[in-house]
């Protein structure tokens, strides 16, 4: 865990704040790359995950930058950070995770969309595809201009790379079919809500494995009337948890007197992820892409389950 203190509060968009966070003595800290995130462990003992918008890779950086919208379905989160969060606060975060990495090495035409505050961690990603002369292209999308956050920085890397979608101004959302079907597309990169995901996802069912990437900011809803008890075995002690149909793998570890490491409880942030080794894991995070679920070890125990009677993981 670091500690930081709060070096700037700042109103970006209408219901947007920009949070800057530096440690008290001005000590670097640890570097991320695009994509990246970083737990948020506020007063009121919630945990909250935002994504890091001046993330450019480097090994250090002199301070984290998140953007933080209120949410109007808030269970507590984001109306504290607008309502009580002040410059001076000292706050606990975790170390940068990335589960949402630019391939800055891939050839070919790249797709950003980043909607609502989903542009967070897209306009870290398009930052740096300008400075390696990538070839991208960006789509910005918010319900009204007032509410789009970093319209102005966004324009600067590039005007004719970027373009911008406003609901209320254009009649509607954007028409996720006609913008994949505009130009051969070889990656791409979108963050925002579930509607706009679900329909990206929809519409490149048929493409190449690994060239779409997503993040979530709420985790899927899940029909759970199938769920079965298993037996869940630990591989370094060989002790066996019962996991009961209406518990998570990590609240029966939980149960079990085992402190395992959590944030989200919603399959979103990884932190909880252990290495399965044995069985059908059923994978029901928003962490884990096609290939990582198929050809993977990793498992998410604070929402994905088990395909059969036991599962042996890495503990």
């Amino acid at each position: 865990m670091i500690q930081v203190t709060v070096s700037k509060v700042q109103a970006i968009a209408r219901d947007v704040l920009l949070i800057e966070l530096q440690t008290s003595h001005a000590q670097l800290l640890p570097g991320a790359a695009p994509g990246a995130h970083i737990d948020l462990h506020l007063p009121n003992g919630q945990i909250r995950q935002y994504s890091l918008t001046n993330a450019q890779g480097h090994a250090q950086q002199p301070s984290y930058q998140i953007a933080v919208a209120r949410d109007a379905h808030s269970r507590g989160g984001s109306d504290w950070v607008h309502d009580k969060l002040r410059t001076g606060a000292a706050l606990t975060i975790s170390e940068p995770r990335n589960l949402f990495a630019l391939n800055t090495a891939a050839q070919g035409k790249v797709l950003f969309v980043g909607a609502g505050i989903g542009i967070t961690p897209i306009y870290a990603m398009a930052t740096l595809a300008q400075q390696v002369s990538m070839d991208w292209s960006l789509v910005a999308c918010a319900r009204s201009a007032s509410r789009m956050a970093f319209q102005e920085e966004l324009m600067a890397l590039d005007a004719q790379r970027v373009r911008f979608h406003f609901d209320q101004e254009q009649s509607g959302p954007l028409d996720i079919k006609a913008l994949l079907g505009s130009t051969t597309w070889d990656a791409v990169y979108a963050c925002g809500p579930a509607g706009l995901l679900d329909a990206i996802e929809a519409a490149t069912a048929g493409w190449p494995a690994g060239s779409v990437h997503m993040e979530r900011f709420k985790a899927q809803v899940q029909d759970e009337s199938g769920n079965t008890a298993f037996e869940l075995v630990l591989s370094k002690s060989g002790q066996a948890i019962e996991v009961g149909v209406n518990e998570s793998p990590l609240e029966a570890l939980e149960r079990s007197g085992i402190d395992h490491p959590f944030a989200c409880r919603e399959g979103l942030c990884g932190t909880c992820e252990v290495q399965w080794i044995e069985g059908q894991p059923d994978h029901r995070d928003s962490v884990l892409d096609v290939d990582e679920r198929t050809s993977g070890q990793r498992f998410i125990p604070c929402v994905s389950r088990c395909g059969g009677d036991r599962l042996v993981i890495n503990l």
